[in-house]
C-alpha cells in the first residue's frame, strides 16, 4: 500500500465544493456553512470528538444525494426531497466515514415527526437533528449580507421552529452560540475557509492510495450520472489509462494516481448545465465557453488539497494540446508530461467510443484514426498515442 500525505478533511472539504457547483445549487459554499454551523452548535452542546467529526463530514456531504441523482429532478420536487437523503447515505457509505451515512439519511427529519420518514424526537440521531437545524439556518443566510436584521430574523426562525421542526436543546444551543459575533463573521464567504480550518476537525486522518480511489469512485459516479451520455465516461477513462500505465511499466504510484485522476478529471462538469451537456446539435460559442470551464474547476478544486498537485494537473490538463491551443491554460508541449499526454488521448478515445446526443459511438479503430489525425495536426503526442493504441487493439 502506498501512503499519501493527504489529509482526509482537506480532501472532503475540497470535493464538497464540487457539489456546490451543480446547477441546482444556488447556495455557494452551502455544505461548508452547514458543517460550520452544525459543529459550532455541537460544541456548545458538549458533543464528543467523534460526534463533532461526524457533524463536520455530514455537513459537507449532506446534499451529496441531490447531485448523485444526476440533477434530473429539482429540489422543489417533493419525492426527490424525500429520496435524496437515502441516496446520499448510500453514497457516503462507500467512503471511509462509517459514522456519517445515518446523519445524511435523516437530515430532513423534523423533531415532531413531520419530516420525510416520520422519525420523532430522540429517535432521530442527534447529528441529524443538528444538520437539519444548520441546513434551515443556511437557507436563511445564504446570499444575504450580514446585518442585525438578518441575525434577528434567523433567531426568530429558529425560535419559531423550537419543538416542531427543531430539537429544543439544539435551538437553545444555537441561540447561545450566535451571541458570539465571531459566529456571524466566520460565515461570510471570505472568512469561511479559514474558519473551518480553525475548527481543526479531524486534522490527523490521512488518506492512502486505496482510500483515495474509493473516494474518487464515489465522485466519478456522481459526475457521470449527471448525463445519460456520460454514464461510464470517468470510470472508463480511468480503467483505460490504468491499463496503458501497466502495459508500459509506469510506476505503481503513477498507475494509482492516474487511475484517480481519470476518475476525477471531469469533476468540474458539475458546473455545466445539463441542457448544454445533452444538447442534440452543435454548441454556440457561448455554450462551448461554459463547457471549457469544467477543466478550470477540476484543477482549482483538486489543487486545494496538499499532496495532490500532480493528480490535480493530470486531471485538469486533459484538454491541453501540444501546439498550445488547448484549454484552460493553453500550456505548451514542454509543460505537458507523459501523464498529461496519456490523459488527453485517453479522454479523446473514451469520448469517441461513447454515444453522444448528436452521434453514435465510434469503433476502436475509427477512434484511433481520428486521434492519429489530431497527432498529425500537432495537438496530440505520437508516442503516447502509440502506447494507447497498443493497449486497446
Amino acid at each position: 500500500m502506498l501512503d499519501l500525505e493527504i489529509n482526509l478533511s482537506e480532501l472532503v472539504r475540497a470535493l464538497s465544493q464540487a457539489l456546490d457547483l451543480a446547477e441546482y445549487n444556488t447556495f455557494v459554499h452551502h455544505g461548508q456553512r452547514v458543517a460550520y454551523i452544525a459543529v459550532r452548535v455541537g460544541q456548545t452542546l458538549g458533543l464528543n470528538e467523534t460526534g463533532l467529526r461526524a457533524l463536520y463530514y455530514g455537513g459537507l456531504l449532506h446534499d451529496i444525494g441531490v447531485t448523485g441523482a444526476g440533477g434530473v429532478r429539482r429540489l422543489e420536487d417533493e419525492l426527490f426531497l424525500k429520496s435524496h437523503g437515502t441516496i446520499g447515505a448510500l453514497l457516503v457509505a462507500k467512503l471511509p466515514l462509517p459514522e456519517v451515512p445515518l446523519l445524511v439519511k435523516h437530515h430532513h427529519e423534523s423533531y415532531d415527526g413531520s419530516g420525510v420518514n416520520g422519525l420523532r424526537g430522540d429517535n432521530i440521531p442527534i447529528g441529524a437533528r443538528l444538520l437539519n437545524l444548520a441546513d434551515a439556518v443556511d437557507a436563511c443566510v445564504a446570499g444575504q449580507e450580514l446585518s442585525l436584521v438578518l441575525k434577528e430574523s434567523v433567531a426568530a426562525m429558529v425560535q419559531g421552529g423550537r419543538g416542531s421542526s427543531f430539537d429544543p436543546d439544539a435551538c437553545d444551543a444555537f441561540l447561545s452560540t450566535i451571541k458570539q459575533d465571531r459566529f456571524w463573521f466566520d460565515l461570510q464567504g471570505r472568512n469561511l475557509y479559514s474558519a473551518l480550518q480553525m475548527l481543526q476537525m479531524d486534522s490527523t486522518s490521512k488518506v492512502d492510495c486505496d482510500e483515495l480511489e474509493s473516494i474518487a469512485l464515489v465522485f466519478a459516479d456522481i459526475i457521470d450520472s449527471k448525463s445519460r451520455f456520460t454514464r461510464t465516461h470517468s470510470v472508463g477513462l480511468a480503467v483505460l489509462v490504468r491499463k496503458v500505465a501497466q502495459a508500459n511499466s509506469l510506476s505503481e504510484r503513477t498507475d494509482k494516481l492516474l487511475f484517480s485522476a481519470g476518475l476525477l478529471h471531469d469533476l468540474g462538469k458539475l458546473a455545466v448545465p445539463n441542457e448544454i451537456l445533452e444538447k442534440p446539435s452543435g454548441l454556440t460559442p457561448e455554450e462551448y465557453y461554459i463547457v471549457k470551464s469544467h477543466v478550470y474547476y477540476t484543477k482549482a478544486i483538486l489543487s486545494q488539497v496538499r499532496g495532490l498537485s500532480e493528480l490535480a494537473n493530470w486531471a485538469g490538463n486533459h484538454h491541453e494540446r501540444l501546439d498550445g491551443r488547448g484549454y484552460a491554460d493553453r500550456l505548451p508541449a514542454s509543460a505537458l508530461g507523459v501523464e498529461d499526454r496519456l490523459m488527453a488521448i485517453c479522454d479523446v478515445y473514451q469520448a469517441l467510443t461513447e454515444e453522444r446526443p448528436y452521434r453514435q459511438g465510434e469503433s476502436p479503430r475509427k477512434a484511433l484514426e481520428i486521434i492519429e489525425s489530431m497527432v498529425k495536426g500537432g495537438g496530440l503526442c505520437p508516442k503516447a498515442t502509440g502506447m494507447v493504441a497498443n493497449t486497446v487493439l
